[in-house]
């Protein structure tokens, strides 16, 4: 029996706040195209704290 419904897989970890986005994570937390995503990251760095301020700024 290969599937043994009572044991499961840990699910995936979500990012910590401390980890660096990714293109694709970013963009589809802020609603972006990915180009757009790599833009800004590129210019500002993956940390999410400048990123975070970044588009909190930009909405504003």
């Amino acid at each position: 029996m290969a599937d043994d419904k009572s044991k499961s897989k840990q699910d995936r970890k979500p990012a910590s706040g401390q980890e660096p986005y990714d293109v694709a994570a970013f963009a589809r937390k802020y609603g972006i195209p990915p180009s757009e995503a790599a833009t800004i990251i590129k210019r500002y760095g993956p940390s999410r704290k400048k990123l975070d301020a970044h588009m909190a700024s930009r909405n504003a």
